[in-house]
């Protein structure tokens, strides 16, 4: 489709979008297990291992806390099973869900809680 088939047909859309109703799952989580991941990341992403890329309205590195087996497909609400992940990574792992990275967020996780224990 060329640019300006997709203009007409942007066109043709109203102004208003269309409003609809649905119904969600959602997770009562473990508030201790999320900040145990931020704090254990220090300001990185565990998975690009880059800084974050911003600081959140109390001046702390902003992360988001990931489950690497999905609380929806039975995983746990455990230190063992979370990571902090910077937003592009965790939409990517909501998306691409690679079993590389799910591998390599395992071991990460592994090892930010055993140099915890030393």
């Amino acid at each position: 489709m060329t640019l300006e088939e997709l203009l007409a047909l942007a066109s043709k859309g109203g102004k208003k979008a269309t409003r609809y109703q649905q119904q969600s799952t959602g997770y009562e989580r473990n508030i201790w297990v999320a900040e145990l991941a931020k704090r254990l990341a220090k300001g990185q992403c565990q998975l690009c291992i880059q800084p974050a890329p911003f600081k959140n309205a109390k001046g702390e590195p902003y992360l988001e806390t990931h489950h690497i087996v999905w609380l929806s497909k039975g995983g746990d609400d455990t230190s063992e099973n979370t990571v902090a992940l910077c937003p592009n990574c965790h939409k990517k792992m909501h998306i691409v869900d690679d079993s590389k990275d799910v591998e390599l967020l395992k071991t990460r996780c592994q090892q930010l809680l055993e140099d915890l224990k030393l």
